[in-house]
């Protein structure tokens, strides 16, 4: 269950930000939000939810494992929440101390202030993040634009990451802005535009219930950011010396996996590539996979020291 726990949790909600909210009404907001808490309150194993304060916002961080196990930071993607984890969680907790933060601005408990993607926002809010809890270096499971926030942080801090496992990250190729082109008109169009949307980000993979029920409340109530991540520079991902998984799907309708794939391995010879042929940008069954890569980067002592 969630509620008060170690390290100070918390159970109340922050307050309503003082910046325009990026929900439609009050009304809207909360059904999206008791939605979320609804989906925590099933989590399989116990959480502890508690709210921190950075230079940026209020941020919503839900825990699972150990105090004392190195710490694995997960970042959700684009209007989402810390709910995508649920099913991850319980095999990667019995190795790490698992931190999961609602990114600011996107429909999860953290405060609604957007940070900026052409700024050093969302790494000054990941470096204020790490220094509030404690925490010096971690190793950081990260999807979608997550992703590209974990990049952005690990470029900009390259001594602060240990090891980095991207799923469908942005980035590193440009994005298909064809996506934006049929996702916004069909977010028009209730629950049945949600529904193709949501079959546009799955593919072939069955979309589960509760994330087509999540949907369809943000499709209603929430505005989408539309500002995009920028592409990374050379240079940059060169910077790049942790441990590095990427795993991509071939048929993906947001990002340009293949291309991804392709610059990432040239970049960063050193990085685990993985492209599957018959995925689109929701990379689903890798639980293990990616536990695995993070205890080999842990007990083969691959990371760099800090800088």
């Amino acid at each position: 269950m969630t509620g008060e726990g170690r390290r100070g949790a918390q159970s109340e909600e922050p307050l309503i930000p003082q910046a325009p909210s990026p929900f439609r009404s009050e009304r809207g907001r909360r059904a999206v939000l008791d939605f979320y808490r609804g989906v925590l309150a099933k989590s399989p194993i116990p959480l502890c939810t508690r709210f921190v304060v950075t230079s940026h916002a209020r941020t919503h961080l839900i825990e699972a494992g150990s105090e004392h196990g190195d710490v694995l930071l997960l970042l959700h993607g684009s209007a989402s929440n810390s709910a995508t984890w649920l099913g991850d969680i319980p095999t990667w907790s019995r190795e790490f101390r698992v931190i999961a933060a609602d990114i600011p601005g996107h429909p999860g408990l953290s405060e609604g202030r957007p940070l900026a993607l052409s700024s050093d926002a969302t790494a000054t809010w990941l470096r204020d993040l790490l220094d509030t809890i404690g925490v010096e270096r971690v190793s950081m499971v990260a999807m979608s634009l997550g992703g590209w926030c974990a990049i952005d942080f690990a470029c900009r801090y390259p001594g602060r990451v240990k090891a980095l496992s991207l799923i469908a990250p942005g980035g590193l190729a440009p994005s298909r802005r064809s996506f934006l082109f049929k996702a916004l008109p069909l977010s028009l169009l209730g629950n049945w535009g949600s529904d193709r949307v949501q079959r546009l980000v799955f593919g072939k993979v069955q979309v589960p219930q509760p994330v087509v029920e999540f949907a369809r409340l943000v499709s209603r109530h929430y505005r989408p950011l539309l500002e995009q991540p920028r592409v990374f520079g050379d240079a940059e991902l060169s910077r790049l010396k942790m441990p590095i998984q990427f795993l991509g799907g071939a048929k993906d309708a947001l990002t340009r996996a293949d291309a991804s794939a392709r610059r990432l391995a040239r970049l960063v010879p050193r990085a685990e590539v993985h492209l599957f042929e018959d995925h689109g940008h929701a990379i689903i069954g890798q639980t293990e996979s990616i536990l695995s890569f993070l205890l080999r980067s842990r007990d083969a002592g691959l990371s760099d020291s800090p800088e």
